[in-house]
């Protein structure tokens, strides 16, 4: 009797020990034997005739990289890589109609014809001429589109749609006509887990930057648990990807005054981010680290890569870490912001 009695005790550990598992409903889990090649790339430091100061964004767009400088009087640099010359700056700091506050690229039209930039403050989007944005003179938008509802770190126009992460509790996107701005949807819900959030903490755990691949997806990566979703355009879970270390977001909410607010816990991590569309692939920074360690960096060690079905192909190990990144698929670039020991530019090739 006493055997059965240690039986039964043994299967309730084991079963309250399993149902204590955190897990992400309908993820295929992978780690860095899953990729088909780990490959260490030497990074180049780029030197211009003008300093870089703590640049924000980065594009490139074939022979020139543009930064986002926000501690510049213009705000917007453009660099030729063949000259190392600084070109020419625009976009000042301001609340005027033609000024920004927080300039963000649009990254999915690098053609060279047109220049994006979305103001993360006002919420506009300006279309610029490549060519008039490169000379010195004055530039103004050809095309200038202000989004109905306000949105958070970054758009996308895929098809005739302009998508906007939304930093609401119910849904991830709001979805904006092109022309108008205006507000057409909301669509995506957020990746259904057995960790219980309340709304605020749920908005923070699930922290995230996105990037499509200019046609039919979209790539949703989170920055505080390693956890990658691809949707189809029409919203519909293509595939969730959990992975390299499996590891899950943790927030706890609190009261300041009559704001509601959450932190993250002591075993919360950095995950993934700047995820940019290089062809045929994703491409995105990785970092792991814990955010509340006295010794973590946010620059990211590590650049994945995946087709947009969702499968691991190399997982590149950086020796000079970057903050943002951009790639040019074309050439087979990667030009990064590193900030280690100071702010840089480096070029990797892949």
């Amino acid at each position: 009797m006493r055997k059965y009695f240690f039986i039964l005790i043994s299967i309730s550990i084991l079963f309250i020990s399993c149902n204590n598992v955190e897990t992400y409903n309908d993820a295929e889990t992978f780690d860095l034997k899953g990729f088909s090649k780990i490959e260490n790339l030497k990074g180049k430091t780029l030197e211009f005739d003008s300093l870089v100061m703590h640049p924000s964004d980065i594009i490139v767009y074939d022979s020139l990289l543009v930064l986002v400088e926000p501690k510049c009087d213009k705000m917007i640099h453009i660099y030729n890589l063949n000259s190392r010359k600084r070109e020419a700056s625009h976009i000042s700091f301001g609340q005027g109609p033609y000024e920004m506050i927080r300039p963000k690229f649009i990254a999915n039209n690098t053609s060279g014809d047109t220049l994006q930039l979305f103001d993360k403050s006002s919420y506009c989007i300006m279309k610029y001429d490549m060519k008039a944005f490169r000379k010195p003179e004055k530039v103004m938008p050809f095309d200038r589109v202000k989004l109905s509802q306000q949105v958070f770190l970054n758009v996308e126009k895929i098809g005739n749609d302009i998508w906007g992460y939304s930093h609401n509790p119910k849904y991830q996107f709001y979805l904006f006509d092109a022309c108008n701005g205006n507000k057409i949807n909301e669509i995506i819900g957020y990746p259904l887990c057995n960790v219980e959030y309340s709304d605020i903490e749920k908005v923070d755990a699930f922290y995230m930057n996105f990037v499509s691949n200019g046609a039919d997806k979209i790539a949703i990566c989170y920055c505080m648990t390693d956890l990658i979703d691809f949707y189809n355009i029409d919203g519909t879970l293509h595939k969730r990807i959990h992975g390299p270390e499996h590891f899950f977001s943790h927030f706890n909410d609190y009261k300041d005054g009559k704001v509601v607010s959450s932190s993250p816990d002591k075993n919360t991590r950095d995950a993934y981010f700047s995820p940019c569309s290089a062809g045929d692939n994703l491409m995105v920074l990785y970092n792991g680290g814990l955010v509340n360690d006295s010794n973590h960096s946010s620059s990211c060690k590590w650049i994945f890569s995946f087709s947009w079905d969702g499968k691991p192909n190399v997982a590149y190990k950086l020796s000079d870490p970057l903050l943002f990144m951009t790639v040019d698929e074309k050439h087979r670039k990667i030009y990064g912001i590193s900030n280690i020991p100071e702010y840089h530019i480096v070029e990797y090739t892949f």
